[in-house]
């Protein structure tokens, strides 16, 4: 990936955060693999090409005018992206030498967006180790050409001096020489202020560094980062460690900074609003144990199995193949038909515990008739069979009421239901004419690798672990190709669709997704959403929201598209 002038990968699931990592000069994003290795099972990982490294650009002429700020700047980009995706806002900063001071100069910068900074053997040069750099510059380029000349007897002289390396960052190791940017290195810069910037730090600080010969820091060095007092800085010596630390001494560099950010991790995440007259929701909704899927079932029909249509609204259920169809209709004749698809993650849920909703809907499509499907369930019946369902129940009220207007609607999987219905009707070669589609709080992709899953994957009700569940059952084989693939065609299938997302809720962003996906496809949608909602909390009979969801609806009925 690239964000401006740096290159960078990323792996690893965010479970404790998020880490980015910056090497040191004439190294590249594969020398630090190690890290990801380490830290991928709990942290997303960033491992990020310097200016001039690896991957990333060249130096500009303007850039090599100031080439350290050029370096913090491509930096920068990637560390306010990651921020930007991160659940907390902020980032575990680490870096080795030019990455250290690389790292150090944008905690300074933006402390707001840095948890933590772990630097190993920092480049925050005294002015006789600057002058070093500036005499050696030629001499430095002229080794790395030698190294690109011949990799192999390089490494093999490598190996010699630094034996503890991991095995993978060695052929890195002389990538990186090859990959540099000679006109860089020939500059002599590799740092930017001094050792009087760990005074001014403002996060959690480690510095780490070792007793070699060639170390930056070493024990003087950390007794004059020690005597500037930063309540901030912590200071870490590693014996028989050279300027490599942590490639060097890779399990005592690896404990002393795991220690560290035990110390210092994710502030706790901010309790989201919930809106007064939805909270009492949280305490009445069955738990979402999906695994459990028999359970789930007789809550639901101890909560919701008592629902009525209320007066003026008849009830007939009807066979669609052999899949019950639930129809709701007031007086007089219906003006349209709408398919409504109920929830419950594709394993729960029944047509007549959304009785009161449809009864709603009825009245607000203009005396429709509202039809809702028992589809079948999975486990029993995996992917496609209740989407294939849905699809019969819409051709079903086309041939039925076929001077009507069709509209689909579906909430949390229905949502899903109703996307993979109108798919199927596409592939089937008998489309079938829908005016417009709502989705509320939908359900689509089994990947649950968003933002919102991370940052509400303990609820509140929808859980990340109810997520898993669910598509497990529903998709049988983990291998299958899932239902929605977020191609520019399967967009361009949709009709006018109307979204609404939850604030609070693990499925908000894969419906922002779609609202972007749809709308870049050409088709005319409408999103959004309303404050201190959840997942399973906009249609709670007589709420504000509710109502608030239904006058939405009614504009968007109202609103002519093509």
């Amino acid at each position: 990936m690239i964000s401006n002038a740096a290159s960078y990968s990323v792996s690893g699931r965010e479970e404790r955060g998020v880490i980015v990592a910056l090497h040191g000069v004439t190294d590249n994003a594969a020398a630090l693999s190690s890290i990801s290795r380490r830290w991928g099972t709990e942290w997303r990982v960033y491992l990020v090409d310097a200016l001039g490294h690896g991957l990333s650009r060249r130096f500009h002429d303007d850039d090599l005018a100031d080439p350290f700020t050029a370096l913090v700047a491509a930096a920068r980009a990637v560390v306010i992206d990651a921020a930007r995706h991160a659940v907390s806002r902020k980032v575990v900063l680490m870096g080795h030498s030019m990455g250290g001071a690389i790292a150090a100069a944008i905690a300074r910068e933006v402390p707001d967006l840095v948890q933590a900074l772990v630097l190993e053997d920092p480049a925050l040069l005294t002015d006789t180790q600057r002058q070093a750099y500036a005499d050696t510059a030629r001499e430095r380029v002229v080794h790395q050409d030698a190294v690109t000349a011949d990799p192999s007897r390089a490494i093999a002289e490598l190996k010699v001096s630094y034996p503890a390396w991991p095995a993978a960052e060695y052929g890195a190791w002389a990538q990186g020489k090859a990959q540099v940017d000679r006109r860089f290195l020939a500059t002599g810069v590799v740092s930017g202020r001094g050792r009087e910037l760990l005074a001014e730090l403002a996060v959690p600080t480690l510095l780490l560094t070792g007793d070699g010969g060639d170390v930056l820091f070493g024990a003087a060095g950390l007794a004059q980062a020690e005597a500037l007092a930063n309540p901030h800085l912590s200071t870490a010596l590693i014996p028989d460690a050279t300027h490599t630390v942590r490639r060097d001494r890779p399990k005592e560099f690896y404990q002393v900074v795991n220690e560290f950010l035990g110390r210092h991790g994710q502030d706790p995440q901010p309790a989201p609003y919930i809106a007064d007259e939805l909270a009492s929701v949280l305490d009445t909704t069955p738990s979402q144990d999906m695994a459990r899927y028999h359970v789930v079932r007789r809550q639901g029909e101890d909560a919701f199995g008592g629902a009525s249509p209320g007066a003026g609204v008849t009830v007939e259920t009807v066979v669609v193949g052999e899949v019950p169809l639930r129809c709701l209709r007031g007086d007089g004749e219906p003006t349209a038909a709408v398919l409504s698809i109920h929830g419950g993650g594709y394993v729960a849920g029944e047509a007549r515990f959304d009785d009161a909703r449809n009864a709603d809907l009825v009245e607000l499509f203009g005396g429709a008739v509202v039809a809702s499907p028992d589809y079948r369930l999975a486990p029993e019946y995996p992917w496609p069979a209740g989407a294939t369902d849905c699809a019969d129940a819409l051709r079903y009220l086309a041939q039925t009421y076929p001077g009507l207007p069709l509209y689909v609607l579906g909430d949390s999987a229905g949502a899903g239901l109703a996307q993979q219905a109108i798919a199927l009707l596409a592939e089937s070669g008998e489309p079938v004419r829908i005016e417009r589609a709502f989705l509320l709080e939908p359900c689509l992709e089994p990947g649950m690798d968003t933002g919102s899953f991370a940052t509400y994957r303990d609820g509140p009700i929808w859980t990340r672990e109810a997520s898993a569940a669910s598509w497990r059952h529903y998709l049988g084989d983990p291998r299958v190709t899932p239902p929605y693939v977020p191609s520019r065609r399967a967009a361009a299938l949709m009709p006018p669709t109307f979204i609404v997302v939850n604030p609070a809720d693990p499925l908000r962003d894969e419906g922002l997704r779609l609202a972007q996906d749809l709308a870049d496809a050409g088709v005319p949608v409408e999103l959004h959403m309303f404050p201190g909602t959840f997942h399973g909390a906009l249609s709670v009979p007589s709420s504000r929201t509710w109502h608030r969801v239904k006058e939405a609806m009614r504009a968007f009925l109202a609103t002519p598209m093509g």
